[in-house]
């Protein structure tokens, strides 16, 4: 029962949290088409053809410039349009009379649909027709100047980094901060490792290594990372007992990040022995400052690490995962209490606004892409010809990284047993203690 509580408590945070991080993304959207005067048919949580909830109505008005129709027939029937389910009711979209000329009298739905793992924003005319008359359609997005839909597109992922931001702020400040301990004190052991074939455990304290005394974690980690399958005999304190126990670093021949004496990174990464334990940490406090800046520095990390794999691609493995990864991630946080909680879902909203700016379709940056194409176009829409191209290669592409994500997800949890290997450590921020950390005792 007490398993089922938690896959169900599990089940609930995620879909609260995917609830939060898309309503924060499509808000973005909304607001920044609203303010150039675009029309929105609906502010949806959820997919499905039908809406189950309708929880506010907001009404206003569109102007009618010259040459502009208030709607048009689709000219291409036969499209997929995944976000079309629902059709408008006729008091949506009204024709009227203002001072100024014609105008329309529009209202955007915000509803709730049944599947609740997304969302969208339906901005009106932003599907391209055949013969291009999307441009004509009043409030419609393709009738508005490039610049003014690139800021649309880019508002919704600027939204996700901004509420990642918001959140971790005031987390940080009532909770604090995890800091690596550099006292000599052995942290979570690896279930296969040296340490743990040794008889190590998590808080035993090491006293001396090979009758060399010790007095920091750095200065296990020295003598450890240049002693590959040597014999190094540990004297320990345990539940304040004294303890002698051999054990045998092994050779990790991936480079990883060398610590300094204050267990920072020193820049330089080689290739190291190990014993796959884990660091301590502990919680200290900090101001708003303090706050403020650990939590801007969190999607300057995110961007640093994509770029990171991007150079990298053999570390890809190692640093991405799909939603196998974000439910394990999540089940294991949920465990941990509610900043925890916070925190996951805070990073995972910085992720999904970084990772929608990717310039393929159909994610924000593709279309941002297009849009900059345009500007330079001075405002011509390209081709239905270069449009379907684009779309079919973001379509593979995406297709392609949807099951190498579910291909990691799935070799990451066959051998999720297996030593972990050492993450890469950002030169200004130490890890996060809600990442498997393993470093050498190191």
């Amino acid at each position: 029962m007490g398993s089922l509580f938690n896959y169900l408590e599990t089940a609930v945070v995620l879909v609260t949290m995917f609830t939060l991080l898309v309503a924060a993304h499509e808000l973005g959207h909304y607001l920044f088409a609203r303010l150039f005067n675009m029309g929105v048919e609906e502010f949806a949580i959820g997919f499905g053809k039908q809406t189950i909830y309708e929880w506010m109505k907001r009404t206003y008005i569109v102007p009618i410039r010259p040459g502009e129709v208030a709607q048009i027939e689709s000219t291409n029937p036969n499209r997929f349009d995944v976000e079309s389910t629902g059709r408008r009711a006729p008091e949506d979209m009204v024709e009227i009379d203002t001072p100024q000329g014609k105008a329309l009298k529009e209202t955007t739905r915000f509803t709730v649909r049944p599947w609740p793992l997304g969302g969208f924003v339906r901005i009106k005319g932003m599907l391209p027709e055949d013969d291009g008359s999307e441009t004509t359609i009043a409030g419609g997005f393709y009738s508005k100047a490039p610049w003014q839909r690139l800021i649309v597109l880019f508002a919704g992922p600027m939204f996700s980094v901004i509420a990642g931001i918001l959140i971790l702020i005031p987390l940080y400040i009532v909770s604090g901060k995890d800091q690596l301990d550099n006292s000599p004190v052995i942290g979570p052991v690896s279930k296969k490792g040296p340490a743990a074939e040794a008889g190590l455990k998590e808080k035993d304290v090491v006293t001396a290594i090979d009758g060399k005394a010790v007095k920091s974690f750095y200065d296990i980690n020295v003598i450890v990372r240049d002693s590959a399958d040597k014999r190094l005999k540990f004297s320990i304190l345990r539940d304040d007992k004294p303890l002698e126990l051999t054990v045998i670093p092994v050779l990790d021949k991936n480079p990883s990040p060398v610590l300094g004496p204050g267990l920072e990174f020193t820049g330089d990464k080689r290739a190291q022995a190990k014993l796959y334990t884990h660091f301590r940490t502990k919680r200290v406090s900090v101001d708003f400052g303090q706050a403020v800046s650990m939590a801007v520095s969190r999607p300057i990390q995110a961007v640093t690490g994509l770029l990171d794999m991007i150079r990298h691609p053999s570390t890809v493995k190692d640093q991405m995962g799909g939603p196998l990864s974000i439910t394990a991630a999540t089940y294991e946080t949920v465990k941990l209490g509610i900043a925890p909680i916070f925190e996951l879902a805070a990073l995972l909203s910085i992720s999904v606004g970084i990772l929608n700016l990717l310039p393929v379709m159909p994610l924000d940056g593709g279309q941002m892409v297009l849009a900059f194409a345009e500007m330079f176009r001075r405002g011509r829409r390209l081709s239905m010809h270069v449009q379907n191209l684009v779309n079919l290669f973001g379509m593979a592409f995406m297709g392609v990284l949807i099951l190498s994500v579910f291909y990691i997800d799935i070799t990451r949890m066959i051998d999720n047993n297996s030593p972990p290997k050492d993450p890469p450590v950002s030169k200004t921020a130490r890890p996060s203690p809600s990442k498997d950390v393993s470093q050498s005792p190191r």
